[in-house]
């Protein structure tokens, strides 16, 4: 018994030397014993949260940026400084890749000189250049507001009420860096409006009403790695706006998803946000090696009718699932799921077949001397990059999550599709856009756009994504809390009344359901042990 006490005293003496440079992480509160620790670690964690935007062209981004800084000054009494605009680190960096960038009267011109900017500068000092300049910013901003403390030589940072807006990223490694620095606390909101209107907004702007698509259709998809990717990004959002109307709108659909962030007050999901959770979740079903696809259909009355997910489809109906397909023959457990993982070769059947069209068709023309010069397959495979070739897809295996979703109420025989709406994570592909149609859905919506789609192309008399056309399917994009925030966004962390009655939490005091501990792990493992320790030795 002397023995173990006097080893608990050595591992207290050395805790509490260990100790003495995370002590000051902690403020001592008078508080029962009992919460002491709770007190202390809930101290260290952040109350700084970061937005992010990101949006096309024309969307209004810049003013969702100013709508979300004044909400948050007035409403939630949080420090805002100056908007942290990407556009102003093109423009000063601008001389170091040897462009000049146009006077802001000349929009269209103005924009492309900004894209050339953006472009070479992130291919000359790597793909997330200005996200970086975007971390620097924040560091200094914190410095001037006493953001930290220094102990032991050590720069330790301090819990404040302040936000950070960034307007606005385009390429998908500003969104890698700054999620891989801010984690929890960064906040993505994807602005966007219909092109018929960002269009429109363009051309009164000041923007050459012949240029105004060849800017949209840049800043959608440029130049692999370096350039605009901003469809690429988007999708990554945690809330979407659909910036289409008057400023009132926006207002209103700012402020509720801030209520949602900071927990102020009560809101459950629109039918929207329940019915595209749905399609999320059925989602994750899918094996496909190319992409997870899931859909949900809704009746006009906002019952869940079907889901559905892409994969094989398995004899009897359905699509094979995970462990269903189990059976025992003679003592040895039989696995006859036949998903393209674990079936012949294991290969994307699509993706094999289109290559060997590819290779078919570059032979062909290399022994038919198509040729002026000698010339590789490798250079014409190469050349034929790029093309429709490219955008093959009906040599999957697997059945689309939209058309699964539609089979499924067929094999059920329960409900009517007529005037029903149909909710996919991705934008549907031109057969099953038909097949839709047909169906009798009355409006699609859609997270992720998908580029080898020629749904309008091939069925614009039946389908539109102009939002007041009632003679055709609409097809739109979701407005919303994104699907992997449903069940933070939505579940009650929180008491919601006290003594019968309603308990509305202070928007001045309130934290964001973002949070994150401000010191590493290893920080807190020294606390937990120290009291601890001080408890039982």
């Amino acid at each position: 018994m002397t023995h173990q006490r006097n080893t608990r005293q050595v591992i207290k003496k050395w805790w509490s030397v260990r100790m003495l440079k995370s002590a000051p992480l902690f403020t001592e509160k008078e508080t029962p014993e009992t919460n002491h620790l709770a007190n202390n670690l809930s101290d260290r964690m952040s109350q700084e949260i970061i937005f992010v935007l990101v949006g096309p062209v024309g969307s209004g981004v810049s003013t969702t940026a100013e709508k979300i800084r004044s909400i948050l000054q007035s409403q939630f009494k949080y420090t805002v400084p100056e908007i942290i605009r990407m556009s102003e680190f093109i423009a000063n960096d601008a001389n170091k890749v040897s462009i000049t960038v146009a006077e802001r009267d000349k929009l269209d011109r103005y924009i492309t000189t900004m894209q050339d900017a953006g472009n070479k500068l992130r291919e000359k000092f790597g793909a997330n250049y200005l996200a970086a300049r975007a971390v620097e910013k924040i560091v200094n901003i914190r410095e001037k507001n006493s953001g930290y403390s220094e102990s032991a030589g050590e720069r330790i940072i301090q819990p404040k009420r302040i936000a950070y807006i960034i307007d606005s990223i385009k390429n998908i490694e500003e969104y890698k860096l700054l999620k891989q620095v801010y984690g929890d606390i960064l906040v993505l909101f994807g602005v966007f409006a219909p092109d018929q209107l960002r269009e429109k907004r363009l051309s009164s702007n000041g923007a050459a009403s012949s240029e105004t698509k060849n800017i949209i259709d840049r800043d959608q998809a440029d130049i692999p790695t370096f350039g605009q990717m901003t469809r690429k990004t988007f999708i990554e959002s945690d809330f979407y706006i659909c910036n289409d109307q008057k400023l009132e709108e926006l207002d209103r659909k700012v402020r509720r998803l801030l209520d949602i962030i900071f927990d102020v007050n009560i809101h459950t999901p629109t039918r929207a946000e329940s019915a595209m959770y749905e399609a999320e979740a059925a989602a994750m079903n899918s094996a496909c090696m190319s992409r997870q696809v899931g859909a949900s259909i809704v009746s006009d009355s906002g019952e869940l009718i079907a889901i559905g997910w892409n994969d094989v489809p398995k004899f009897g109906g359905g699509l094979y699932n995970e462990g269903d397909q189990m059976t025992m023959k003679e003592g040895k457990i039989i696995d006859s799921d036949n998903r393209c993982f674990k079936y012949k070769g294991n290969i994307c059947h699509n993706e094999i077949k289109r290559r060997g069209i590819i290779e078919k068709v570059v032979e062909k023309m290399i022994s038919g001397k198509l040729f002026k010069k000698e010339i590789g397959k490798s250079d014409v495979i190469r050349i034929l990059s790029g093309t429709e070739i490219d955008s093959i897809i009906e040599y999957s295996r697997s059945i689309h999550a939209e058309m699964e979703a539609i089979l499924s109420v067929a094999r059920e025989g329960k409900n009517s599709l007529l005037k029903s709406t149909m909710y996919t994570t991705t934008y549907p592909c031109h057969n099953c856009a038909r097949h839709i149609v047909a169906a009798g859905i009355k409006e699609v919506v859609y997270i992720q756009p998908y580029q080898k789609s020629l749904a309008i192309e091939l069925h614009g008399d039946a389908i539109s994504e102009l939002q007041d056309d009632t003679g055709r399917v609409i097809f739109r994009q979701y407005d919303g809390v994104a699907p992997r925030n449903f069940i933070r966004a939505f579940k009650s962390v929180r008491d919601r009344k006290s003594n019968g009655r309603l308990a509305r939490p202070n928007s001045e005091t309130a934290y964001p359901i973002f949070r994150t501990q401000l010191d590493s792990f290893s920080k807190y493992e020294d606390k937990v042990v120290a009291d601890l320790l001080a408890k039982v030795v």
